[in-house]
C-alpha cells in the first residue's frame, strides 16, 4: 500500500502585469494547453464560451506515458481575484485547481494550488509513487509560462 502523501500543494509568482491581464490569461481554459506541461488542450461545454461559475469545459491531459480527459467545471470565477474549477465535474473527490490574483506593487502575485483527494485513494489512476512531486512541478512550469505570456 503506498505512503499517504499530500492532498494539497501550490506554487506563487510574481508577473509584472495587472491581475486582470493575468486572469484573461488564465480564465481562458482554451490556452492552458500553452501554459500547463500537463494539459494538452481543453475546450468549453455546453455553449460556454468565457470563464463564469457553473461554465463547463472538458479537459485534455498527459502525464508520462498516462493520457485521460475529462469533465470539468468553473466554481469561481472572478476577474482579477480567482479562477477556480473542479475536474472531473460532478464527482465527489474531484480535484480543485485554483488562480489566486493578488495586486502588488509593480504588477500581480499567482498562485496555483490544488487540492486532490485521490492522491491517497489506493488504486485510483492518479496515485502513483512521485505523482504529488509531479503536480507541484507542474504549478511551478505553468506559472513560469503565464509569466512569460504575461510580460510579453
Amino acid at each position: 500500500m503506498p505512503l499517504p502523501q499530500p492532498e494539497e500543494g501550490s506554487a506563487k509568482i510574481t508577473i509584472a502585469a495587472p491581475p486582470e491581464k493575468v486572469y484573461d490569461l488564465v480564465a481562458d481554459v482554451t490556452r492552458m494547453g500553452e501554459w500547463s506541461p500537463e494539459c494538452v488542450r481543453a475546450e468549453w461545454l455546453a455553449g460556454a464560451t468565457a470563464a463564469a461559475e457553473g461554465a463547463r469545459f472538458h479537459g485534455y491531459n498527459k502525464a508520462g506515458t498516462f493520457e485521460w480527459d475529462l469533465p470539468c467545471e468553473v466554481v469561481a470565477a472572478e476577474r482579477g481575484r480567482i479562477f477556480s474549477f473542479r475536474a472531473p465535474a460532478d464527482f465527489d473527490q474531484a480535484s480543485t485547481w485554483t488562480y489566486s490574483f493578488e495586486a502588488v506593487e509593480g504588477g500581480t502575485s499567482l498562485t496555483e494550488s490544488f487540492h486532490a483527494p485521490l492522491l491517497n485513494v489506493e488504486g485510483s489512476p492518479s496515485n502513483f509513487e512521485g505523482r504529488y512531486e509531479m503536480m507541484v512541478a507542474g504549478c511551478e512550469k505553468t506559472l513560469e509560462n503565464i509569466k512569460a505570456a504575461s510580460e510579453a
